[in-house]
């Protein structure tokens, strides 16, 4: 297919940083909060409605949606946003490339998932199919335009659109464990809601898109996405490695476990924003030489530790008592689930930062590499875990598979020149976590409010202390790299 001739209406042609000037980064950052949170309440109405064994097919899912929603949204989009933004006269045509490969991908992630829902028969194919229809309005974004101009309140929006949607009809909609087909629905509700706003705005400024695949644009950036959208679906199918094996192998008994792991993965979420936002600095450092960008990644790899480690030791030590509180009696025996799910937290966190610090250092054939053997290794350990032992081991092997791509990760940043020095950077962290895990084991018939409170205030106290001894001035440092 070709692009139609006629011609279209244009926007004024500016510069990507006159345009965009970063106006609306504090309300991107306060949606992409407010969609954490209230993504989790959520998460917890349907869990608590739904019951274990219902939100726990619910989870496989949509586990296996979002798996397969890497083929619509793959790195072709970044090569995309980056072209446009050097040539915004471009925003027209490239959108209609992009949303011709995003609605071939579409086309093929959802013939996947009809076949899987086939194969999986009537008790959980109807859901798999529900969730998987994501893939449509996801092919139809058409957000190159305000993405490429830097118009962070419109992407704003449209996430606190996306989120009022899922959110009102999931509390709406859903009311008992009969009802996981809507609770599937409300996510494709959300992102429909979001599709419509940025086709408006498109239609506002260039008129309705046209989706068509010229042969040499289309080949051409399919084969400069190529590896960013291979190490994205690695890093995705990691993520849901250990629910997808367990969805396909118990089918029943794992809603704790999938509510254990997306209290992780909703913490994670809010961490994850932090490699994507420092890794154009990082380029930048690494642009004036490896001092700068080494002193850059000690700095956020030390942030990530001070603020991971206490989540995971305290989500840990407190987790049988979370578990009854948040979701109900029917989930009182997760709470080892959650003490194991919540040890990934500080690794998946430090892994993903060191994939995207390896990519900002212009080495994205290491990560990828490095993303294509955890994959290898997933493969290999989390059936045998599944078979073996359950949930609870396959949450071992999964947490044995971050920990290599932290280790893996930090060698290669090594290499560079550019790695942090772990016995430096985390002893802060350490001091402090052992500090909230005293408090934790000291006060067990204390309100679980006043038990957290009490933590948080030592280990304050303690991390503040040890990086006032050491000299680290982390805390200054991290402050004068977010105002740069």
């Amino acid at each position: 297919m070709s692009l139609a001739s006629r011609p279209r209406p244009q926007r004024a042609a500016q510069h990507p940083r006159e345009a965009g000037s970063l106006k609306g980064l504090g309300w991107l950052l306060a949606s992409e909060l407010a969609a954490g949170l209230v993504g989790f309440g959520v998460m917890v109405h349907f869990a608590r409605r739904l019951g274990p064994e219902a939100f726990g097919r619910l989870e496989f899912a949509v586990a296996l949606a979002a798996w397969l929603l890497v083929v619509v949204r793959s790195g072709i989009e970044q090569i995309v946003y980056r072209e446009a933004a050097r040539r915004p006269r471009l925003i027209g045509p490239l959108t209609d490339q992009l949303l011709g490969l995003k609605c071939l991908g579409a086309l093929a992630g959802y013939a996947l998932i009809a076949g899987l829902a086939l194969a999986i028969g009537p008790e959980g194919g109807p859901l798999v199919a529900m969730a998987g229809l994501i893939l449509v309005p996801s092919a139809l974004v058409a957000d190159v335009g305000p993405r490429a101009r830097g118009e962070l309140a419109a992407i704003a929006a449209a996430q606190a659109l996306r989120t009022m949607g899922y959110a009102a009809w999931g509390w709406c909609l859903v009311r008992g464990p009969d009802h996981a087909l809507r609770a599937a629905w409300c996510g494709v509700v959300g992102e429909g809601m979001a599709c419509l706003f940025w086709l408006s705005l498109h239609a506002r400024d260039l008129g309705l898109p046209r989706p068509g695949l010229r042969r040499r644009a289309w080949a051409v950036l399919a084969r400069r996405g190529l590896i960013a959208s291979l190490t994205r679906f690695g890093r995705v199918g990691l993520y849901g490695a250990d629910l997808l094996v367990l969805g396909g192998w118990m089918g029943r008994d794992l809603g704790p476990y999938a509510v254990a792991r997306r209290i992780v993965l909703a913490l994670a979420a809010l961490g994850l924003v932090v490699p994507g936002a420092v890794a154009p600095a990082i380029a930048r450092a690494w642009a004036l030489g490896p001092d700068r960008a080494r002193a850059l990644i000690r700095t956020w790899t030390a942030g990530l530790l001070a603020a991971s480690l206490p989540a995971a030791v305290g989500l840990a030590v407190t987790a049988e008592r979370w578990m009854p509180v948040l979701f109900g009696p029917g989930y009182r025996g997760g709470g080892p689930l959650l003490a194991i799910t919540a040890a990934r937290l500080p690794w998946l966190l430090l892994a993903s930062f060191d994939q995207a610090a390896l990519v900002a250092c212009r080495r994205e054939t290491i990560a990828l590499r490095l993303v294509l053997g955890l994959v290898l290794l997933a493969l290999i350990v989390v059936p045998i875990s599944a078979a073996w032992g359950g949930p609870a081991v396959v949450g071992l092997a999964v947490l044995a598979v971050e920990v290599a791509g932290t280790v893996a990760g930090w060698a290669s940043l090594d290499r560079l020149g550019v790695a942090p020095c772990w016995h430096h950077e985390g002893l802060g962290a350490i001091a402090g976590s052992l500090a909230l895990l005293i408090i934790c084991l000291a006060t067990p018939t204390w309100p679980l409010v006043a038990t957290c409170l009490l933590g948080a205030i030592a280990y304050a106290a303690t991390w503040g202390t040890m990086c006032r001894l050491l000299g680290d001035g982390m805390g200054t440092r991290m402050l004068q790299w977010a105002r740069a």
